[in-house]
């Protein structure tokens, strides 16, 4: 089978990085070097994953757009949630699908995938309104049914789902799904086409799906690996074209996510819109698109070559009609399911699309037959343009990162070069010499505890600490003086999240800029969290309902004078608005202040363990140039001047041996 692109690369990789082990070894290099910047670099490719993380509503059609996009039925369709996190779709000859249970046990299944993955991870449609995923974490981590079913974590599940929780439904639940039925990780494996092999595609829950969902996808996304890469290399938002553009929950978690990502990964990001063979659709594409390109090219950046329509059933309906031979034509008039592989339900629509196109084509002007059916479909299913742009953008990637690759191994080969030129010059000169370089690492090792120094104080708590100034006086300006209401404060805590945001990202570009030299500094894992204001709010109600009926007193006119009678103000449970809003705006600023506080001393401590490895990395360094150097010293002390010679002449087979791999790394 022919290799593409990515496949090459990683042989590549790996065979470059076992040469640049090979002769490091052989040229006796002992130091450190860059030697884990280069295994960090190769790992991508070593491990030969390209992971695409497919996210959107439930009803956007993630599971229809990557069955067709991977050219067969892979992940059952329809509105169902999943108890798992994320299913993970990988390359192999034959198909299976891996899943590891609540309590680690691991099932895998080899036949029938899809109906597989519905009978094992489908959620019961009678569950839906709960927080599953929130009742599973319990359940995993052992709590039993007295524990899950308790008046404050029921109200924590309230806050959650936003629904009223049935206890009774709850019961029924944990006593159907102890950990062992609760699966928490899907690996499905199948055989990709020829130009996906190599990629991971991820599957993500739906984002507005109830229990947690939305922030276990946003952590997949902005996560790390442990060799300081993306846990994601790109990143393809769905939105149903026939569906609300402003949608809130969609325009929320993107709005997050985003906000989260590093800049480097935002690089990364496709705004694919679905369905957009639909009438409703292409009767309103103009003004769809243009309210796209307002909401994702302008205010996040996204290219607008990025902004792509595509139609998966579109795309589904045309690999039948070439893998099965049929003809397009009789199948648009046909009036019934064409074989067992399609549902009527399904069928139905894919009627539906075969007549837009049919009136499509004669409102152009265009004889109806199979082969303009056909081109009609390609170009409406617009995953043709899909691929070319995603497999560009692939390639693009992958050849920056090999090219990265090979320059840090070029690096490194420089500096094991420059090392033992001065090994051969210092061999050459005696031990006196070597003598006083020795000496002079002392005087380098005082200028860099002075550097140090200068970082410290650069970056002290105080220092960090004034750079989130602004949280505090934003808090008093626009929510207590300005008497913020409910709107206000969720708005301003937003605007506090995206400043706050910003300052960090500052902070560690200017660390970055600084300390290079010693240590790489990675996307902060830390991030000023929004408090949850639903949360705060159902306690702000509580706090402000009326405990008892309230009696008031008023006049009633009579005829000689008034009469007074008493009548209730208030009913017990009624809710003082405005002792609500007080107390909701209270407890926003307790919460927004603590949050600041946890972010900035996160922040802090995130700080301190950069500057701990630069003054680790500072003396390492030095200790290894000074122990090389020393044991140089003790071998020419004792050193005939022919064994010399011979070391000087070994030093120069080692520095050719070096020049060649370096020389060679030119070649590719």
């Amino acid at each position: 089978m022919k290799k593409n692109q990515f496949q090459e690369y990683c042989e590549q990789v790996k065979k470059k990085l076992q040469e640049y082990k090979d002769v490091r070894q052989q040229a006796n290099i002992n130091d450190e070097g860059l030697n884990a910047a280069v295994e960090r670099k190769a790992k991508p490719f070593v491990e030969g994953h390209f992971t695409l993380a497919v996210v959107g509503k439930m009803s956007a059609g993630k599971s229809t757009f990557i069955n067709a996009f991977l050219g067969k039925n892979i992940l059952p369709t329809g509105h169902f949630q999943t108890t798992a996190i994320l299913t993970k779709i990988e390359h192999a000859e034959k198909e299976s699908i891996k899943i590891i249970y609540g309590d680690d046990q691991e099932r895998t299944f080899s036949d029938g995938i899809e109906g597989q993955l519905k009978q094992y991870v489908a959620i019961k449609e009678k569950y839906n309104d709960l927080p599953l995923n929130y009742i599973n974490e319990k359940i995993i981590i052992g709590w039993d049914k007295k524990e899950i079913c308790s008046p404050d974590v029921i109200k924590d599940m309230e806050a959650i789902s936003r629904e009223k929780v049935d206890r009774n439904l709850l019961e029924e639940y944990i006593k159907e799904h102890p950990k062992s039925k609760i699966a928490k990780e899907v690996t499905v494996r199948c055989p990709f086409p020829e130009d996906c092999i190599g990629w991971r595609i991820v599957d993500t829950p739906g984002v507005g799906a109830i229990g947690g969902f939305d922030l276990e996808t946003t952590k997949f996304l902005t996560a790390k690996l442990k060799n300081g890469g993306n846990n994601v290399d790109a990143i393809i938002f769905l939105h149903k074209g026939n569906g609300n553009i402003e949608d809130k929950d969609t325009n929320d978690f993107v709005k997050n996510t985003f906000n989260n990502l590093s800049d480097d990964v935002k690089k990364r990001v496709f705004f694919v819109i679905t369905h957009t063979a639909s009438d409703d659709y292409r009767d309103n594409k103009d003004a769809y698109m243009r309210r796209a390109k307002s909401l994702f090219k302008d205010r996040y950046g996204i290219k607008e070559d990025r902004l792509l329509e595509i139609d998966s059933l579109m795309e589904i309906l045309i690999r039948y009609i070439n893998q099965e031979n049929k003809d397009a034509q009789s199948l648009l008039e046909s009036k019934t399911v064409p074989d067992s592989s399609w549902n009527e339900e399904v069928w139905k629509k894919c009627r539906t699309l075969l007549r837009g196109i049919k009136y499509s084509l004669k409102d152009d002007g265009i004889n109806v037959n199979n082969e303009s059916i056909l081109e009609r479909a390609q170009e409406w299913s617009g995953f043709n343009k899909f691929r070319k742009i995603l497999n560009k953008f692939v390639k693009t990637e992958k050849t920056n990162a090999f090219e990265d690759f090979l320059d840090t191994i070029d690096e490194d080969i420089e500096e094991a070069i420059k090392g033992k030129e001065n090994d051969k010059r210092n061999l050459q000169d005696g031990a006196e010499k070597i003598k006083k370089q020795i000496e002079k690492l002392e005087y380098v090792k005082l200028n860099i505890q002075e550097e140090l120094g200068k970082i410290r104080q650069e970056f002290s708590q105080d220092n960090v600490s004034k750079r989130f100034d602004f949280v505090e006086e934003r808090i008093q300006e626009h929510i207590i003086d300005a008497n913020a209401d409910y709107a206000n404060i969720r708005r301003e805590a937003t605007n506090l999240y995206d400043l706050a945001d910003k300052a960090k990202s500052a902070l560690f570009r200017k660390m970055q800029s600084i300390i290079e030299e010693y240590v790489k500094v990675c996307k902060s894992e830390v991030f000023f969290k929004k408090p949850d204001f639903d949360k705060i709010e159902a306690e702000a109600t509580d706090q402000a309902k009326y405990p008892t009926d309230i009696i008031g007193k008023r006049k009633v006119p009579g005829f000689c004078c008034d009469d007074y009678e008493t009548y209730i103000e208030h009913k017990g449970g009624d809710v003082n608005a405005q002792k609500k809003l007080q107390s909701f705006r209270t407890m926003s600023v307790r919460h927004i202040r603590q949050e600041a506080n946890d972010f900035k001393t996160k922040i802090q401590k995130e700080v301190e363990s950069y500057i701990s490895k630069v003054n680790a990395a500072q003396q390492k360094k030095i200790d290894e140039q000074k122990r090389h150097l020393e044991e140089l010293k003790a071998k020419h002390k004792v050193s005939s001047p022919s064994e010399l010679r011979d070391m000087i002449k070994a030093t120069e087979n080692d520095i050719n041996k070096l020049k060649g791999f370096k020389s060679s790394l030119k070649e590719n």
